[in-house]
């Protein structure tokens, strides 16, 4: 016996198969063969990244810096609204911040589009609603000190402000949106787009309502003038570059309308929440004691 092992061939590896057909009856069940290929009329989806570049510029669903799909529900439905209040803190910072100021590149439509939203609109009116009323009332009692009355707190300004904010940010934008409907404009303004402007021009109101509760009268002018300052000219120049597709003398007339409804909401602000000295409430002179 040779102390060498045996070079095995490839010969010798392979296996021989023999057929057991004949061991199998003819009355067995059989098992249907499965169909691994594609359905008719299914597409057949294929996801390739070819670098990490191309993976990080891939949106993420529900980003909310994406436009708002459309949504084909009825108007009165909790759905429909609810694109309207996808955004973040970023987007609604920015909107608050550039609609303080008035810089003549500033094109404010821009940072509503593609995405208009009433998620900031709606907590500037109801912070808005409260700062004013509240302001007011601590104005009249600034002013009431000193004098020989008793201060007694107006709850009813509270109603007055949201009648009056209310009203302006949802009558005045949809009469503008109807106007442009009406006349085909070529703006592409939408009723959202015209309640989110006007909803974010009354930011400025907020900080300058909490400062005019200064018994100061000169200082309080100088606050108005910073205000109309401030929202009025961002407003008034949106308005002018989304009016300036129609004709130039109409555009002017809708324009200083607009802008004239502006100011009206800002010195009504002025004269009655924050009267010099006469804006007090009903009050019982209170009876001083003899010297």
């Amino acid at each position: 016996m040779s102390d060498k092992e045996p070079i095995l061939n490839d010969a010798d590896f392979e296996i021989d198969f023999q057929d057991f057909g004949g061991l199998i009856p003819s009355d067995a069940p059989t098992i249907p063969s499965a169909d691994f290929t594609q359905p008719k009329g299914e597409t057949d989806y294929k996801f390739t990244v070819e670098s990490d570049d191309d993976a990080a510029n891939i949106p993420l669903e529900g980003n909310p810096t994406d436009p708002p799909p459309a949504h084909n529900t009825a108007f009165w439905s909790f759905e429909f609204y609810q694109q309207y209040f996808n955004v973040n803190d970023e987007m609604v910072l920015d909107r608050l911040l550039y609609a303080c100021l008035p810089l003549p590149s500033n094109n404010y439509l821009e940072k509503l589009k593609p995405m208009p939203d009433l998620y900031g609109p709606l907590w500037v009116c109801i912070t808005l609603i409260f700062s004013t009323s509240i302001s007011g009332n601590m104005s009249d009692f600034f002013n009431s000190l000193g004098a020989d009355t008793e201060f007694v707190y107006q709850y009813g300004k509270v109603s007055i402000a949201a009648t009056v904010i209310l009203s302006y940010v949802t009558v005045i934008p949809s009469l503008l949106s109807g106007y442009l409907w009406y006349r085909k404009s070529n703006s592409e303004l939408k009723l959202i787009d015209t309640l989110s402007l006007y909803g974010y021009s009354l930011s400025a109101f907020i900080p300058i309502s909490i400062l005019l509760c200064v018994n100061h009268e000169w200082m309080r002018w100088m606050l108005v003038l910073l205000m109309i300052g401030s929202s009025g000219v961002v407003l008034t120049l949106t308005l002018w570059k989304i009016l300036a597709e129609e004709p130039k003398q109409m555009a002017m007339i809708l324009t200083g309308v607009l802008a004239t409804l502006h100011l009206a909401l800002i010195l009504l602000f002025k004269m009655y929440f924050f009267a010099p000295g006469g804006a007090l409430p009903a009050t019982n002179p209170v009876n001083l004691p003899p010297r």
